[in-house]
Formats: structure tokens, C-alpha cells, sequence
């Protein structure tokens, strides 16, 4: 593996040969990239041995701290990335293809780099057009498409909750990459010996990038990519709806009725059993439905879920008393084994939208038969098992059966704070460093009130949603348990009036005794944070999908992905 190794400096490139060869870079661990190489490497990519250059790059962009790059290193990467580009030919020179696309999404994500961006797509187009016409013969070269494809999906990703008036977002959203993408979707190239990874993997970029669009371009977006669909429908059958639907439908988040309804030709939706073959109950009111947990995961989970419902109901002294009309008497916890699988098939199977870490769904309580359920996923990327969200989600189940009548967003206002703040609080305790680490980084002039976190709405952002909130709920439950609980009565009584003049009355008696204790929990020394090196800087979790990786592309050394 080449990162391993010194990385020898071959001739200069004819066109800089008036330019003295720059030094070796002696990398001798690509998980230690030294930083002070970083010039080499440039110099090097500029008019040196490209391919290494790149391969310390790309360990730098793991192990190093690519934000490090001044505004002329920058400059001289782009200008070696674009004169690079221009030569670029990923059938004869895959290697350099691959790495010269991993350094496209790791780095032009930089808000130096961002407006850049736009003079690299005619490269990274050409490549695409060489592969139309002659699908990938080596494994190099399969490395290479993949990193090709993947690039533009990457950035689209990273970009997709910025202004519009972002210059990588406005690049990405241009005409001439759509076109590029759909016309490698329809050639026969992103078929290739039985294969179609490389055609799901243009539908997952497309699909990224119709999130970019205006309605009226999403729309075209849809039916330029569903006339691919079938005319690949006409020479794969089933093969061609699984990878339209898989690879565009649930990453535009279309949804259920899209499938079913406009695009029912091309839409291929499993049996539930078929993706979620395990059923456990925990209790006679607590079954969990999982694609992969284990007998011990199951115990595990079955266990954090009952543990946490005693606490709920001594905190809230509920007297395990549901309210009025709720017939939802049992509780379907469906468990997915990543996100990927999340975003699929609580789409295609449950009719929910995906675009979150997990969801409850209530449904209409008052009717008999509703089935509530919650969704969650294994925390895929963390050292030991989790089902993230689990017990944040249950929180919102026994809420809904116990402390609110109706259903989601019965009552008119002021439930964000109670509905977040109070799940945050019941799944964490006093282990919230996140929200420790917002009271300490914020100024206390800036600190909201009782008044302001009460008033919370879900487009208030993150922090006020669900740590402001979690440290109002908190505050309450330490130093006015009654008060807390006086609150759920108008909930219970279906009696909105009555909900908001007892946080009116909450916010007037408790808002110096609230900023008191903010002021105290502040001075505290923050927890030290579990696996708190940066190292490997990784990309979003959410940005790929698993089931996009064709299988021989191991993530291997040379090929790491973080």
C-alpha cells in the first residue's frame, strides 16, 4: 500500500519541467501525516509525482487538519487539482482518478475552496463520459468510478441546509451535471457484468441534487430520471424498479406515495417480514421489530426501555393512569440496523418521513386498534451497542399515553419545550454534556428565558428544541417537582387555557431561580468528552448509503473511508 511507504518523487510533468523537482515526502505512517510535509505535497501535485501527492492528501484529510490550508495553499491546490483534472483519464490512470476524487469532497467542502468547485466539473464530467462507453475491466478502475460518482453526491450533501446563494451549492445545482449523471444513468456502462451499483450510485447523486432544486427543476428532475428508469425497466425487469427505487425514490424522499401512486411501474416495495424478520416483546405492551438485534441486544434494550418507564411515572406521578380516550395500549418499537435502512424502508414500508435520526408516530390514539409505534436505528458508529434515540422516542410514547390527550399537535402551542425537553431529560438524566457545553459557550445576556423556551417552536433550531428545553425541564424537576407535575393536569384535562396560564405562572416564579442555576451548572468543570480526538475526521453519517457500496470496494488501507 503506497501510504505506507516513503512516498517517492518521480520527474517533473513536461509542461513545469523549468521547475526544480521537489523533495521525497517521507510519510512513514499514513495515520501520521506530517503536517509539515503538507508544502511537499503541494509542490508535488503541482509539477511532481501526483498520485502520492494525493495519497498524503487524502491521509491528511483523516489524520491531519485540512482547515490548516492558508488562502495560497488553497490557491495552489486548486490550480494542481485543475491542471490535473484537464490530463485526467480514469481508465488508464485509475489510482490517480480515485484519489483526485476523494480529494474533490474532502476538500472543496472548505469555504475557501467552495467557490472553486465549478472549474473541476468538466474533469469530473469527461470521466464519467470515458466510463459510459467502457465500463470498469479492474478493480482500480471500479475504486475509480465509485470515488467519481461519489463526489458530487458528497458536496451536494454537505451543502444541502445552506443559502442558496452558497457558490458550491449554486455549482452543484447547475444544469450540465444533471445532464452529465442522467446521460451515464442511461448509457450501458452503468450496467456492467450483472452489475448496477454504478447505476444506483448516479440515482443517489441525482436524488441528492433534486434536494438542491426549485420545485419546478425537482419536478423535471423526477420524470428525466424515472424515463431512465424505464427504459432500463425493458431489459432488467425487477432489477430495474429495486434500483430506481432504492437508489433515487427514498433519497429524494418521495416517499410511500410517490412509489405506490406516480411512479407504481417502477416502484418495488419488499414484505415487511422479508426486511424485519425478528419480533420480540418485552411486555405484553413493549414489542421491538428488528432487522439484525441479537438475543442479548433485544434483553438489553427491553431492559433500558422498562427502567426508564419507572422513572417517568415516579417523576411525573402518574399513577400509571393513561388519559382519557388513549387506546393506545401497546408500544411497536421498529429497529433498523443503520440509517440507510431507516431512510429506505420506513418510507417504502411505513409511509413516514426519514429525513431525521428517528421518529415517533402516535397516530390517532382515540381510535380503537391505533397502532403506535416508534422508529430507530443501531448506532452503527459507535463503539458499543446502542439503538440511538431508543429511549428519547419512548419518552414521547409515554407522554402521549399518559400526560397529553390527543394526539401530535392536539393542543395549539407551547408543547415543543414539554415534548423534547422532557424526553431529553428522562433518556439522560444529568449526563448532558451537549447541553452543558451550549450553557458554557453562550453567553448569559444571551441565556433565553422561561418565557422564550416555553414559546419554543420546532424551527427554532436544535439547541432551543432540545437542550434549552432539556435544561428548563431540568431545572423544574430538581427544584419544583409539584410544579412540574401541576402542569400536566390541563394536559390531561384537554384544557389548553389552563396549560398556558401554568407556564405563565412557571416563568413569572421560577425565571431568577432558573437563571440562578444556570449560572451554577456553568461554573461546573465540563465531563471530559468520551473519544474526544478528532481523529479521523469523518464525513456525515448520514451522507452515504450502505447498500450503495458494491461489496469487492472493501474499505481497506488505501482505501479508507471515514
Amino acid at each position: 500500500m503506497r501510504l505506507l511507504l516513503p512516498l517517492a518523487l518521480t520527474g517533473l510533468l513536461g509542461a513545469c519541467s523549468s521547475l526544480p523537482e521537489p523533495a521525497p515526502i517521507p510519510l512513514q505512517n499514513w495515520q501520521q501525516p506530517d503536517p509539515e510535509q503538507l508544502p511537499l505535497a503541494l509542490d508535488n501535485l503541482s509539477h511532481g509525482d501526483a498520485e502520492p501527492a494525493l495519497d498524503y492528501l487524502r491521509a491528511f484529510s483523516y489524520f491531519g487538519d485540512p482547515d490548516t490550508l492558508t488562502e495560497a495553499q488553497q490557491v495552489q491546490l486548486h490550480e494542481a487539482m485543475l491542471a490535473r483534472g484537464k490530463r485526467l483519464n480514469a481508465l488508464t490512470e485509475p489510482r490517480l482518478a480515485e484519489q483526485w476524487a476523494v480529494t474533490l469532497y474532502r476538500y472543496y467542502g472548505q469555504e475557501g475552496l467552495q467557490d472553486k468547485a465549478e472549474a473541476l466539473l468538466p474533469s469530473l464530467i469527461r470521466q464519467l463520459e470515458l466510463f459510459s462507453e467502457h465500463p470498469p475491466v479492474s478493480l482500480a478502475q471500479e475504486y475509480a468510478l465509485w470515488e467519481l460518482l461519489r463526489a458530487p453526491g458528497l458536496l451536494m450533501h454537505k451543502v444541502r441546509r445552506d443559502d442558496e446563494s452558497n457558490p458550491l451549492r449554486q455549482t452543484l445545482s447547475a444544469q450540465g451535471i444533471s445532464e452529465a449523471l442522467r446521460q451515464y444513468a442511461a448509457s450501458s456502462g452503468a450496467r456492467y457484468d450483472s452489475q448496477d451499483w454504478p447505476l444506483q450510485n448516479a440515482y443517489w447523486v441525482l436524488a441528492h441534487q433534486r434536494l438542491l432544486l426549485e420545485e419546478e427543476a425537482a419536478l423535471a428532475q423526477d420524470e428525466a430520471v424515472a424515463a431512465i428508469a424505464r427504459q432500463d425497466q425493458q431489459h432488467h425487469g425487477d432489477s430495474a424498479k429495486t434500483a430506481f427505487t432504492l437508489g433515487y425514490l427514498v433519497n429524494a424522499f418521495l416517499g410511500q406515495e410517490a412509489c405506490k401512486e406516480t411512479y407504481g411501474d417502477l416502484c418495488a416495495i419488499p414484505e415487511p417480514e422479508a426486511v424485519l424478520p425478528i419480533t420480540h416483546a418485552c411486555t405484553d405492551r413493549l414489542v421491538i421489530r428488528t432487522q439484525d438485534l441479537s438475543r442479548d441486544e433485544l434483553a438489553v434494550s427491553c431492559e433500558r426501555l422498562t427502567s426508564q418507564e419507572d422513572h417517568f411515572h415516579q417523576l411525573l406521578a402518574t399513577g400509571m393512569t393513561p388519559v382519557v380516550n388513549d387506546h393506545n395500549t401497546a408500544l411497536e418499537v421498529v429497529v433498523f440496523k443503520n440509517w440507510s435502512q431507516y431512510n429506505a424502508y420506513g418510507q417504502l414500508l411505513f409511509d413516514i418521513g426519514t429525513d431525521n435520526g428517528g421518529m415517533y408516530i402516535e397516530g390517532t390514539p382515540q381510535a380503537e386498534g391505533n397502532q403506535a409505534r416508534f422508529f430507530a436505528f443501531r448506532g452503527w458508529w459507535l463503539p458499543e451497542f446502542n439503538v440511538w434515540n431508543l429511549n428519547h422516542e419512548y419518552v414521547h410514547y409515554l407522554d402521549g399515553r399518559y400526560i397529553k390527550y390527543g394526539g401530535f399537535g392536539h393542543f395549539p402551542g407551547q408543547m415543543v419545550w414539554w415534548a423534547e425537553g422532557l424526553a431529553e431529560y428522562i433518556s439522560k438524566g444529568n449526563d448532558n454534556r451537549q447541553a452543558q457545553k451550549l450553557l458554557q459557550e453562550t453567553a448569559p445576556a444571551e441565556w433565553p428565558t422561561l418565557e422564550t423556551i416555553f414559546a419554543t417552536e420546532y424551527d427554532d433550531g436544535l439547541d432551543r428544541t432540545y437542550r434549552w428545553s432539556y435544561m428548563a425541564v431540568r431545572y423544574l424537576s430538581e427544584h419544583d417537582p409539584e410544579r412540574l407535575r401541576s402542569i400536566t393536569q390541563p394536559l390531561k384535562g384537554d384544557y389548553a387555557e389552563g396549560y398556558a396560564n401554568a407556564l405563565a405562572e412557571t416563568a413569572g416564579a421560577h425565571q431568577a431561580g432558573f437563571e440562578q442555576w444556570l449560572t451554577q451548572w456553568a461554573a461546573e468543570p465540563l465531563a471530559e468528552e468520551e473519544n474526544a480526538s478528532p481523529y479521523p475526521r469523518k464525513l456525515n453519517r448520514y451522507g452515504y448509503r450502505d447498500y450503495l457500496r458494491p461489496p469487492q470496494l472493501a474499505n481497506t488501507e488505501g482505501h479508507l473511508h471515514f
